[in-house]
């Protein structure tokens, strides 16, 4: 139907009459400048709202600034290839830019005005208000709260290691596979999974995170924080302390101080217990063939009971034969063991364990 432009018609706005325009080009929407100002208005009170991200934020994220300046000391410390320190550099970098977003987002959330934020940040006010808006400080901080829950892993796989190039602290003959410290964790979480009957895409699900992310946290190309790898133990049923030595391993963490006696005998057992769980169970008859004999079926089968605290040869060799590294273990040994270490003869009768753990 050809529309006559003579005839009047209709603002949406107003509902004034409005005549189009004669000649070439798009059809008036609106009878005036105001009326075509005023729906956009409307469009934009109309809009689903953004929601706020309240504060404080940016003290969370400066200590996790600080975290991550501490593992670049200490991979400064260890001496460790400039491609790592690298990439922890980059990762600290990334981080101090969400910091910013994290700072200007609390100032504005305590009422201060565009102007002031511009001066703080030697921008002007129409760069501070694009650079910082509302919208767009809800998806960094979306995409952030998603990114940090892992971190891409530095260790990948599995790497057969002959015994003559282990630590003098790791027995027997032959040739022992030690899986990375990143492989161990996801072995663990992997192992937990499998046993709660969970499916992949029901993990995703309860943390609120994707399935292909949580399959990749799983295969080890991942590495969780302490948050989600808390979480994911607590939907698995399981004890998170399991996880907290082979966590800090995968992390390059620096170990804890010494603990008092009672926490470190439950963190060691537990350490065990985790270690474990990520060699995929073996029975203690198989521990002791790993162990070219030098733990006996009887005390892995203790230990892993949480029942004795063995002489450090002894944890070594266990620890090795799951696929770890026994100094990652030695701190928690060490203070089980400092009020023994001071004794002529710490040892008790042929045939029983350095320490028995104590009833509760």
């Amino acid at each position: 139907m050809t529309v006559d432009p003579s005839q009047p018609e209709q603002c949406p706005v107003c509902e004034g009459p409005m005549v189009q325009n004669t000649g070439a080009g798009r059809r008036r929407r609106y009878c005036s400048t105001v009326c075509r100002r005023r729906a956009q208005r409307n469009r934009q009170a109309h809009k689903a709202p953004v929601a706020a991200v309240q504060g404080p934020l940016g003290a969370a994220v400066a200590a996790e600034v600080r975290r991550l300046a501490q593992q670049l000391l200490d991979s400064e410390i260890r001496q460790e290839e400039l491609g790592t320190l690298l990439e922890r550099a980059e990762v600290i970098r990334r981080e101090l830019d969400i910091y910013t977003a994290a700072a200007v987002q609390d100032a504005r959330y305590r009422g201060e005005k565009w102007d002031a934020v511009a001066r703080a940040a030697h921008v002007a006010p129409e760069t501070a208000r694009a650079r910082w808006g509302p919208e767009r400080v809800a998806r960094m901080m979306d995409l952030h709260a998603n990114d940090k829950r892992a971190a891409p892993a530095r260790w990948r796989g599995s790497q057969p290691v002959r015994l003559g190039d282990a630590p003098e602290d790791a027995p027997g003959d032959g040739c022992a596979e030690v899986v990375s410290p990143a492989g161990q964790l996801a072995s663990a979480l992997t192992q937990l999974q499998v046993a709660s009957g969970l499916t992949i895409r029901e993990v995703a699900d309860a943390t609120m995170l994707s399935a292909s992310f949580i399959s990749r946290v799983l295969s080890g190309d991942r590495l969780p924080t302490w948050d989600l790898t808390c979480s994911l133990a607590r939907l698995f049923k399981a004890e998170a302390a399991e996880l907290r030595v082979l966590f800090e391993a995968a992390h390059g963490m620096t170990a804890h101080g010494r603990q008092p006696v009672a926490v470190a005998i439950a963190q060691l057992h537990a350490a065990v217990r985790g270690l474990h769980r990520a060699a995929k169970s073996p029975s203690a008859e198989r521990i002791e063939q790993l162990s070219a004999r030098s733990v006996t079926a009887l005390e892995a089968r203790r230990v892993l009971a949480g029942i004795d605290v063995p002489e450090w040869e002894v944890l070594a060799a266990l620890v090795y034969a799951l696929g770890g590294r026994p100094f990652d273990f030695k701190p928690l040994w060490e203070a089980v063991h400092y009020t023994f270490l001071m004794c002529d003869d710490p040892r008790l009768p042929e045939g029983t364990a350095h320490i028995a753990v104590p009833d509760e």
